[in-house]
């Protein structure tokens, strides 16, 4: 089918435009005299609306899709049309990648496709947790309410990431700057002042001697290193592709004190609001366990999830399914427990969520009022060794008998 561009007038008056998906162009404005506009413009377009984004591509950003399903949650509320309501929203929208977007998901939705089925085809990069939730909108007749409790969702769970990534960017960002000052000192001050006990038949210190060896490779051989660093840092990037790697590597990183414990306890959270969001709109446990796993970064817990569906499918409690899998904190499976035998589960797992991410942001705050002074003192010590390197032999050449 080939992709067509149109301009047309609806019967308020209002000009429409957009693209549509049709055989020939006769009858992409057949199709669009069906929905009773007036057809002012239809050209053919080189753009497919399935083709994969490049890299160059602008893509929605979650507060993007936030803001877009909260409009269109109170212009649902308020009873406008949905094709009218997405039309408002790309009308007062001040990005034409967003504008473009939603005229492309309005003209799916004229054709007959459902919401979700719009979205899913022209915004690709919407995770899959956000599709299944609109689909039970849509079942429910709700489509409304259900999108409003989706962008406050939506919305928190970007707070949280945001917040946990200002944490960590601190600490990452100490290091980088005491790692490049001690390079810097051994590169450039070191040579620099050492050129001067050449001249003299001294016997340099074991301390200098080493410290001049480290300045004499890091000298030698920056080039390579920094070659090596990218070989490496681009080699894992690569390895990270394959799932299988992925796997491993997380797993590894999964038993180290601190980021172990901010990858699985933040997964935990997205679990746990995720879930939540979709059994409160109504969507089939097993789908959304399937849309959920989709939604999390831990490989290990969403496979672990995915295996605990198929147990719920063979007749297993949700409880008992999810605790052979050994991915959830013991927090996590306790309130799923006590809400899926009171009938609470959504609530019960928001509970969690909250309870695990205030645990969560106190130990990230003590972890980083902790590494602050560490990695002063470790810079300092370091610094420390550096000068004592270059002093020592000048002590000794002052108490050499004239």
């Amino acid at each position: 089918m080939s992709v067509f561009e149109y301009k047309a007038i609806d019967n308020k008056g209002k000009e429409s435009v957009g693209i549509l998906e049709s055989d020939s162009l006769k009858s992409a404005r057949y199709a669009l005299q069906s929905q009773h506009l007036t057809v002012v413009e239809v050209t053919k377009s080189k753009r497919k609306l399935s083709q994969s984004k490049s890299w160059f591509d602008v893509t929605l950003s979650m507060m993007d899709v936030s803001l877009f399903v909260r409009q269109l949650a109170s212009l649902l509320q308020a009873s406008m049309p949905i094709d009218e309501a997405l039309q408002t929203i790309a009308t007062h929208s001040d990005k034409k990648y967003i504008k473009k977007t939603i005229q492309k998901i309005r003209s799916s939705v004229m054709e007959g496709k459902s919401l979700a089925s719009s979205l899913k085809l022209n915004a690709q990069e919407l995770p899959p947790y956000l599709i299944a939730t609109v689909e039970a909108g849509e079942r429910s007749a709700q489509l409304g309410y259900i999108l409003e409790n989706l962008a406050d969702e939506i919305q928190q769970q970007e707070a949280f990431k945001k917040k946990i990534s200002t944490a960590l960017i601190y600490p990452f960002l100490i290091s980088i700057v005491a790692l490049t000052v001690v390079v810097s000192l051994l590169i450039f001050v070191v040579p620099q002042i050492v050129s001067v006990f050449e001249s003299m038949n001294q016997i340099l210190p074991p301390l200098t001697v080493a410290i001049i060896e480290i300045s004499n490779f890091l000298t030698a051989y920056i080039e390579i290193i920094i070659l090596i660093v990218i070989s490496v840092i681009i080699g894992l990037k690569l390895a990270l592709k394959k799932n299988a790697t992925k796997i491993k590597i997380q797993k590894i990183m999964s038993r180290l004190p601190i980021i172990g414990k901010i990858m699985v306890s933040s997964n935990a959270v997205r679990f746990s609001r995720t879930l939540a969001l979709l059994h409160d709109s109504g969507t089939p446990i097993l789908v959304a366990l399937k849309n959920t796993a989709d939604s999390l970064n831990y490989l290990p817990m969403k496979q672990g999830i995915l295996k605990g569906a198929e147990k719920v499918r063979a007749g297993s409690t949700l409880f008992k399914a999810l605790e052979n899998q050994n991915v959830l904190p013991p927090m996590t499976l306790y309130m799923l427990a006590s809400g899926e035998s009171s009938a609470q589960l959504s609530q019960m797992l928001n509970k969690a969520a909250d309870i695990q991410e205030t645990e969560l942001d106190n130990y990230t705050v003590k972890v980083i009022s902790l590494f602050e002074p560490l990695m002063i003192l470790f810079m300092g010590a370091i610094v420390l060794l550096i000068v004592l390197a270059i002093l020592l032999p000048i002590f000794e050449l002052n108490q050499i008998p004239l």
